[in-house]
């Protein structure tokens, strides 16, 4: 048999098929809560009357080489077990189970009623499993009189495991470990296919080729991060499907939340048809500049299904209220703030959003109609505040960056080509030249030239007038240096293709000054034009 995801059900497992558990895993180990919650689940299933069926977790396996359906079990082997001694306590026809470490146990498993010595630990969980079942039973129910053969039946029909078979020249350890280390093979998407795909055999392929459409879509990187700049997905539908479920939690505790919740809906066919919806309404967002971008926003800040949620609202029925109510929560983002004084390492967050909003509100008020902020580009980008010109030494550590700094300030001071610099470019020649410059030394220098040119550079730099939006491996690549040298090289990183946000490359090249007449200085006048230009684009969320 080849290799794949199929849902078999109890019934089919009876068919002549035996199991292996091979010596490197674990012993039963179920307790009594573990197995009353698998009969409760079933027997609640039973009394729903659903016209589905009841999906088991995945039951991981590889085919033996030495006898025909015959199978070794990598994952799965406590709901085998526990299902096996249910249908020994109904006295009904069962599969084979062999325990490697304990070569007796089929026929154990087989009399668990006339077990009496538990000679060994796996032997007293299989008894307590079996005295649990057998309490269950024996319970006061309705229809107790009927109940043992109503649940053979539903057991049998209705309950379905996902069979996931692997390669058989696969390396069965290797894959026991990647389970074990919450590695599995399995996604969630995997699973809901194949409940998706077999709950209408008449509609099988029409489905799996709108799966597959779907896939197709959501790889446009454009449309996913437009909608998704945080979660990673193997396979991207499953975001849809994680909609449905209301499933916004980056990390959910139960990695199978979203399939368990889809395989108790009674009608899978209205799940897909949702899930159809779900992509159109994406779709039409995204075609939509200005939904495209409060929404491209919004989700850097939140989850889609929170969009979906306002959408579906009834007071935001039509399109109007809905892009109204979109504008008044971009709104509430800045609402407040006085964004002249925010500090750079108290309000980094807070700096972070009024720059990504002012390149989002630049962009969207551009006469160019087709132009976009491109959400997919910055979120694979890891973002940070840059300061226009340096404040500190932070993260100039070797001699090579101390003598590029000089270096650089050397050229920066002989084109400013005042008198009252000499001394300044004489101190750096020395320091440049010196072989035994030290750390604090260094420091020193940087601090004097900094602190007795405030007047040019302008004397707080930690504030939003002097900072700006850069991915990390930009920032990293300018350094701390002053302001015409980081111009330099952020000139050079946006010829290379580095994508530069709009506001970032705008404020290196003094569009918001109201007079440019060097590239020298990031003056005063300078950083007020750049203030002001972020105050007056942000009015257009009000």
């Amino acid at each position: 048999m080849s290799s794949g995801i199929q849902l078999k059900t109890v019934n089919e497992l009876r068919k002549d098929i035996s199991f292996f558990i091979p010596s490197y895993q674990r012993g039963y180990r179920w307790d009594e809560q573990q197995v009353l919650n698998l009969l409760d689940d079933i027997y609640d299933f039973m009394q729903s009357g659903s016209s589905e069926f009841y999906c088991l977790q995945p039951i991981v396996v590889r085919e033996c080489d030495d006898q025909d359906k015959k199978y070794e079990v990598i994952d799965g082997q406590q709901r085998l077990t526990t299902i096996k001694i249910i249908l020994s306590y109904l006295r009904r026809a069962n599969y084979s189970i062999t325990y490697e470490i304990r070569p007796d146990s089929e026929v154990v498993l087989n009399d668990l009623e006339s077990v009496q010595d538990h000679k060994n630990i796996d032997y007293y969980f299989f008894k307590k499993a079996y005295d649990t079942v057998k309490e269950w039973f024996n319970g006061p129910r309705e229809n107790g009189v009927t109940l043992e053969d109503e649940f053979h039946i539903a057991l049998g029909k209705n309950v379905k495991v996902i069979w996931y078979e692997v390669d058989p020249e696969i390396e069965v350890r290797e894959v026991f470990s990647r389970l074990n280390i919450g590695k599995i093979p399995l996604t969630n998407a995997e699973l809901i296919k194949a409940l998706i795909l077999t709950s209408d055999e008449k509609r099988k392929l029409e489905r799996a080729n709108e799966w597959d459409s779907i896939e197709r879509k959501l790889r446009n990187d454009r449309l996913w991060y437009f909608v998704n700049p945080k979660k990673d997905y193997s396979s991207r539908i499953e975001l849809l499907f994680d909609l449905y479920t209301k499933n916004k939690k980056a990390a959910s505790p139960d990695k199978f939340f979203t399939f368990y919740e889809i395989q108790k809906q009674p009608d899978l066919s209205d799940v897909w048809q949702k899930i159809k919806g779900y992509l159109a309404l994406i779709e039409e967002w995204f075609e939509d500049r200005e939904l495209y971008h409060y929404i491209g926003y919004l989700t850097q800040r939140g989850h889609i299904a929170e969009i979906i949620d306002l959408y579906d609202h009834a007071n935001t029925a039509d399109k109007q209220t809905f892009r109204k109510a979109l504008k008044q929560l971009l709104n509430k983002q800045i609402e407040g703030i006085d964004i002249s004084q925010l500090q750079y390492g108290v309000d980094n967050d807070r700096i972070k959003n009024v720059l990504l909003l002012f390149n989002i509100a630049t962009t969207l008020t551009q006469q160019n109609h087709e132009a976009r902020f491109p959400f997919d580009a910055y979120s694979k980008g890891r973002w940070s505040i840059e300061h226009i010109h340096a404040q500190n030494t932070e993260g100039l550590r070797t001699k090579e960056q101390w003598q590029a700094w000089i270096r650089d300030t050397i050229s920066l001071f002989e084109q400013f080509n005042e008198p009252t610099d000499e001394s300044i470019v004489k101190k750096l020649k020395t320091s440049l030249n010196d072989p035994n410059l030290s750390q604090n030394e260094f420091e020193e220098l940087f601090t004097e030239i900094v602190t007795e040119n405030m007047e040019r550079f302008g004397t707080d730099l930690n504030t939003i007038d002097n900072l700006a939006l850069l991915d990390q491996g930009t920032n990293s690549a300018l350094g701390n240096h002053f302001y015409p040298v980081k111009y330099r090289k952020l000139l050079e990183h946006d010829k290379k293709g580095h994508f530069i946000p709009i506001c970032t490359r705008n404020a290196f090249m003094k569009y918001y000054s109201d007079k440019v007449d060097h590239f020298q200085l990031w003056s005063e006048s300078d950083r007020n034009g750049y203030l002001s230009a972020i105050e007056e684009s942000l009015k257009v969320f009000q």
